[in-house]
């Protein structure tokens, strides 16, 4: 009894097994192996996955434009910081020295910093990462500099996995302290690094594993499929290129004989003429005459099949789905209405949480700044305790329909539950300066008007409620009241 009830917890274990921990014979060998993150991407793994991706970023109309679509909805314009301590006499003026500053935040060009923001979000989908280092200027202002991931590397006097890895030195519990950057790139002449403390280094990139030190490109997982796209593309162009040559192939009873031989001339008959001379003289302008045996036909061609283009439609979608952009959104067709919007919404939860990603990095940037501004602005003194506080607001969202979305959008600030500096902020504008904008307009418009005898709505277009709601106050009102009810009521 106890022998049978150990074989069938035997086989029952046996039963219940992960089959996908199993080796198959009817199955290729998974290769692979559990290590920790910095084995799986070394230096010349992550160094190779760089330089195809951008071969493939330069070369791939796919793959730039993804990269097109990546900086357009994580970025668009710039991701713009807004002060948001507890005073707000001191926002303002935070706000307004931050909105100084961006104008003069390249160290190294003329670029201000929302140009700088395409850079980086380009670059991080591209290589997978790229640096910050804070620092400052010739005028000892804030300044910031952009630095690839390709010069983030250990120097040739440290030891790679001592107390460094891949150009990034931690302390004992794995945290970054510095990192080692590359100042001279001329492979003839002696490599030279500047070590630079991490508290003024933002190294932006995404990691998927626990320590993990370095970023690698968004297109990691669909490198072969675009080298494979590109191979068939190359050679269907060059059957297409072949075909393109041959018009018309004539058959005859020992072989072939095509156009460029009859132009070489190099084929003979067997009367001691050459066949081209033979067939000059018999395709003339008007009558045709073949020998007898030999048969002439219109060479076509049928590449690519049906087949062949569904299958470059798989890749292509395998491509898109492998980095997390929507193919609807990188070679749009035509679908339904309903699938779209559900392709919409799931790209801006993919944009939306890149730049959510970007803003927690460049946030570091703003509270630099801020920080230089307290000691060398003095009209940002005194700070309140909370003075680093800040909001960011992401560009506009992917949408499908720009009218549908702009009525939800008013719908949602006439109620609150959005506002003006979250609208404005999506196109890159700061709501007090819009504002102040409109209203300057608005006291125009009234001036102009009572110069011309005219009424503002011949001049401007109002609201069609709100000229009723000013049209029935007007009958309402007595003639001494109506002056002041002008005065008083909002354009």
């Amino acid at each position: 009894m106890k022998i049978a009830d150990a074989t069938r917890s035997f086989f029952r274990r046996f039963r219940n097994r992960y089959e996908g921990a199993r080796q198959s014979p009817g199955r290729s060998r998974v290769p692979g192996v559990v290590q920790a993150a910095r084995f799986d991407a070394t230096v010349a793994d992550r160094t190779e996955l760089v330089r195809k991706a951008r071969y493939f970023e330069k070369n791939n109309a796919i793959v730039n434009r993804m990269a097109d679509l990546f900086e357009q909805y994580t970025v668009g314009n710039g991701l713009q910081f807004f002060a948001a301590s507890s005073s707000p006499a001191w926002n303002v003026e935070a706000s307004a020295f931050w909105s100084e500053w961006k104008r003069f935040a390249d160290l190294s060009g003329p670029l201000n910093f929302d140009s700088l923001q395409g850079i980086i979000a380009r670059t991080l989908f591209v290589d997978g990462e790229v640096f910050i280092v804070l620092t400052k200027g010739a005028t000892n202002r804030p300044r910031i500099q952009l630095i690839e991931g390709h010069r983030c590397a250990t120097p040739g006097t440290m030891k790679e996995g001592e107390g460094i890895i891949d150009g990034v030195e931690i302390d004992t519990n794995g945290r970054p302290v510095a990192y080692h950057f590359l100042e001279s790139e001329d492979q003839l002449t002696k490599k030279t690094f500047r070590r630079v403390a991490a508290d003024f280094v933002i190294h932006i990139f995404e990691p998927s594993r626990a320590g993990q030190y370095r970023g690698i490109p968004y297109l990691h997982p669909v490198i072969n499929d675009l080298n494979d796209l590109d191979d068939l593309q190359n050679l269907e162009m060059k059957a297409a290129k072949d075909a393109a040559a041959i018009s018309r192939v004539i058959k005859t009873e020992t072989g072939e004989i095509e156009d460029e031989d009859l132009l070489r001339g190099s084929v003979t008959q067997s009367d001691n003429s050459t066949r081209d001379e033979y067939y000059k003289d018999v395709f003339g302008p008007e009558v045709k005459v073949l020998k007898t045996g030999d048969e002439m036909e219109q060479f076509a061609s049928s590449r690519p099949n049906v087949a062949s283009q569904d299958y470059w439609d798989y890749l292509t979608a395998k491509v898109c789905a492998g980095v997390g952009i929507p193919k609807e959104l990188v070679l749009p067709s035509s679908i339904n209405g309903t699938m779209t919007r559900a392709v919409l919404d799931m790209a801006n939860t993919f944009f939306r949480t890149r730049s959510a990603v970007l803003a927690d990095h460049l946030r570091h940037v703003y509270e630099y700044v801020i920080e230089s501004g307290i000691r060398l602005a003095p009209t940002l003194q005194p700070p309140p305790p909370d003075w680093f506080r800040s909001v960011a607001r992401a560009p506009r969202a992917v949408n499908v329909d720009v009218g549908r979305n702009s009525a939800a959008m008013i719908a949602e600030w006439k109620s609150g539950m959005r506002t003006l500096q979250d609208i404005y902020a999506e196109v890159g504008q700061d709501w007090r300066e819009q504002l102040t904008q409109k209203a300057e307009e608005m006291a125009f418009v009234k001036q102009l008007a009572e110069g011309l005898g005219l009424e503002r709505a011949e001049i401007v277009q109002l609201d069609p409620n709100e000229l009723s709601a000013a049209n029935a106050q007007a009958t309402l009102a007595g003639p001494d009241d109506r002056e002041d009810d002008d005065e008083n009521s909002t354009p």
